[in-house]
This record gives C-alpha cells, sequence and structure tokens, in this order.
C-alpha cells in the first residue's frame, strides 16, 4: 500500500506542474537592473557589470515549455515526503482567429482550441479535451495528514469537449484577452480496484456542462511574473451522471447524480507608490463552493493543496488556487476562499524576491470525538521565493512555505520547500 500511495503522489503532482508549465522568455544569463523590468519577449539593451547586454525578444504567438521540479513536505502527509513534478506546455495563438493551449503530463492531459466562426470575428467555435488517468493506482484522502486507507479506490475520467465561445484583445500582449465559453463535456467517470470495505460508485458516463469567463489585463516580465494590471475569471460546471449510487465506506456518502460548481478569482499587481520600478505588489483572491459534492466531481484544478504556484504568469493558470504549505492536492473542500498578498523586490531585471502571506478557509475532514467530520478551519500561511533566470534561457524557482493551519498528526502546521526549473524549446 505504501508504494501505491508513493506512486498516487508522483501522478498528482504531474496534474499540478502541467498548470505550472511557463515559458520564461530565452532569457541572457548576463543581466542588468533597470527601474522597469523588461516585458515578457520584448527586445532591451542595458548594461551590467560594465557589459553591454543586447536581447532581441522574441515571438510569444507560439511558445513549447517544459517544467521539472521537486516538492518537499515536513511534518510528511502520509507516505509523501517528496513529489516529483514534470510537464509540457504549449501555446499558440497565431492571429486573432486562432487559440491552442495546452498542459501534458502523463496521467492528465488539458487541450483547449479555438477557431472563430469566420476571420474577424469575436466569436468562435471551441473544442477541448481532458483526462485524469492514473493506471491501476488506488486513491484515496489524506485526513490530518494521514492516508484513509479505507477509503482508496482507482478511478478516473477522460472527457472530450465541445462549445461556442467570444473573445477579444483588451491589451498589446498575445494573452491580453477578454473571453467567455460554453462547453458541454460529455465523458466517461471509471472506477477499479478499491479497499475492501469501499464501494465504488461505478462506472457511468457524465454530462457536464462549463461556462467559464476569462479577463486578463497583465503586464508580464521577461520571466512571466506578473508586472502590472488586472486579471479576473470565473467557472461554473454542471454535472449529470446517467448512473450512481451511495457509495464509500460502509456507503456513507450521498450518490447525488447531479452536481454544481462555482469558483472564481481576481488578480492585481501594482508599483509601490514611491519606491520605483523594483517594487511590486501583488494581490489575489480565489474562492469556490460545490453543490452535492464528493471528491469525483471536481476537476484536478480545483482540488485544493501546495505546490508549485503559478500566479498570475499566463492567461491559462492565473486562476489556479493554491494553499502555501499543504500537500499536493490534500483537500476536497465543499467550499473554500484563498486571500493571497506579496511584496517582490527585483535585485537584478532577471531574479525577484518574494515575500508573501495571507490566510485559506476551507472545510476539510476533520477527526472529532472519533468520528470524521468537516470543520471549517482557518489556515494562514507565510513564506519566501526566489525567482531567477538562469544559464540557457531557463527559470528557476524556489519556495519555502509555512502554514500555521494544517493538522499533520499531533502537529498543527505544515512545511514545504518547492524547487522547480523551467524552459522552452
Amino acid at each position: 500500500m505504501a508504494k501505491r500511495r508513493w506512486f498516487h503522489g508522483i501522478a498528482a503532482a504531474l496534474c499540478s506542474a502541467a498548470l505550472a508549465a511557463q515559458p520564461t522568455g530565452g532569457l541572457t544569463p548576463a543581466a542588468a537592473l533597470a527601474d522597469d523590468p523588461p516585458a515578457l519577449g520584448e527586445p532591451f539593451h542595458t548594461r551590467f557589470l560594465g557589459r553591454e547586454i543586447r536581447f532581441p525578444g522574441f515571438d510569444r504567438r507560439r511558445l513549447d515549455a517544459w517544467t521539472l521540479g521537486l516538492t518537499f513536505n515536513f511534518p510528511t502527509p502520509g507516505d509523501r515526503p517528496v513529489d516529483p513534478a514534470g510537464s509540457l506546455y504549449l501555446w499558440r495563438r497565431p492571429d486573432e482567429n486562432h487559440l491552442l493551449y495546452g498542459d501534458i503530463a502523463l496521467v492528465y492531459n488539458h487541450l483547449f482550441h479555438a477557431r472563430s466562426f469566420r476571420d474577424g470575428s469575436p466569436f468562435e467555435w471551441v473544442t477541448t479535451f481532458e483526462n485524469y488517468t492514473l493506471p491501476k493506482l488506488q486513491q484515496g484522502e489524506l485526513i490530518e495528514g494521514r492516508n484513509d486507507e479505507d477509503g482508496e479506490t482507482e478511478w478516473g475520467y477522460v472527457r472530450p469537449g465541445i462549445g461556442l465561445g467570444y473573445r477579444r484583445q483588451v491589451g498589446p500582449a498575445v494573452d491580453n484577452m477578454a473571453a467567455a465559453d460554453l462547453i458541454v463535456e460529455p465523458g466517461l467517470l471509471y472506477f477499479g480496484d478499491h479497499a475492501q470495505r469501499f464501494r465504488s460508485p461505478g462506472d457511468t458516463f457524465e454530462l457536464r456542462s462549463r461556462l467559464q469567463l476569462r479577463w486578463d489585463g497583465l503586464r508580464r516580465n521577461l520571466l512571466s511574473l506578473p508586472d502590472r494590471g488586472l486579471a479576473f475569471g470565473a467557472d461554473g460546471v454542471w454535472g449529470w451522471r446517467a448512473n450512481w449510487r451511495d457509495w464509500g465506506v460502509d456507503r456513507r456518502e450521498n450518490g447525488h447524480r447531479h452536481y454544481l460548481t462555482g469558483s472564481g478569482y481576481a488578480l492585481a499587481a501594482l508599483p509601490v507608490p514611491f519606491a520605483g520600478g523594483r517594487h511590486r505588489l501583488i494581490a489575489a483572491v480565489n474562492a469556490g463552493i460545490t453543490h452535492h459534492p464528493d471528491r469525483f466531481n471536481r476537476s484536478v484544478t480545483r482540488r485544493l493543496g501546495g505546490g508549485i504556484n503559478p500566479l498570475g504568469m499566463d492567461f491559462h493558470t492565473t486562476g489556479f488556487p493554491v494553499i502555501p504549505g499543504a500537500a499536493y492536492l490534500e483537500f476536497f473542500p465543499r467550499h473554500y476562499a484563498i486571500g493571497y498578498g506579496e511584496y517582490r523586490f527585483a535585485p537584478t531585471f532577471f531574479s525577484f524576491v518574494h515575500l508573501y502571506g495571507g490566510t485559506a478557509h476551507l472545510d476539510p475532514i476533520r477527526y472529532r470525538h472519533g468520528k470524521r467530520q468537516r470543520h471549517n478551519t482557518l489556515m494562514p500561511f507565510a513564506g519566501v521565493r526566489l525567482s531567477s533566470g538562469l544559464p540557457g534561457g531557463l527559470l528557476l524557482v524556489v519556495d519555502y512555505a509555512h502554514n500555521f493551519g494544517l493538522k499533520r498528526g499531533r502537529t498543527g502546521y505544515g512545511n514545504q520547500v518547492t524547487v522547480w526549473v523551467s524552459g522552452m524549446f
């Protein structure tokens, strides 16, 4: 069982990393300090340590990037002291009539494609594909940092989609867009081996409809970090299952065939008044709620946890909710709200120091008087992060986060160290 949970941790990390693979801008290792760090992809000319630096820029309409990383959790949640991560990211925006982006991480893949009805039209056809397919691996929940072995089961889904959308430019960058998409997602939700006392809900056809709204007006610097501007968005999902029944240990979970989820986010980046261009303030909020929740009716991006945090780094991943200090995909809450604040300083224009803090409010499962119960919990957090360019056009991120509200066995806190490297092909 320990080996199974170890590989499940790896797979969960791959899923989260897929949502964080980011372009680095082809950064030249030589660097200089500028009052305003250069924008992502734009050419610039400066001097550093007596040397003249020229960067020709690059075309942001076509990007292929990769991410590799490790996350260390302590105290250890379950049997997952280390979560490795790796993924590919692709982006195509050749003109205003086409858009393609995708996350590719073996067991988790997500693709989105949009094509205008006709050239110059803001209305578009949308096709999507998503799968979450862990091969022969039983998955359970972490409760107070311990594996719920009785609730482990093998499960996954395959979910194509088709729909209609509206999209237009709202700024100079290719990812400064306003978009609304209504997508119908017929799919298969399947189950395999499970723990002895666990009753599976059973394989079923699942029909979902998704409404997603996005507005991105962020200017990003040459490391793809949000530099100034605003982004916000919302998602609503209605789902129906053809076959469903009471499930879980001793069938204690209700078998709701219908469910409804809603989530939203907003992020703002702005200079610190009277402090010069090296200083930035970042503020973000994420919130979500589910009617008739269970651990199978959320997409992988709505299971909450820590790890790699792609905060504001591109149009696709800006709204991904992260709880610093928690393990990857540690919680399956019915509702959550996260408030995040960050001060960022640029010692050089290719390196940044981030000091951040905030709190999360959610209802994880906890043990109360020997019983499993959901309990509304505050999880304040604080951390420090270093983002820096490296030779070869690479981006290095080292992040330490401490969460004051986690319960891991006899401790009331959690720590996490994340190291990841990203680059472009």
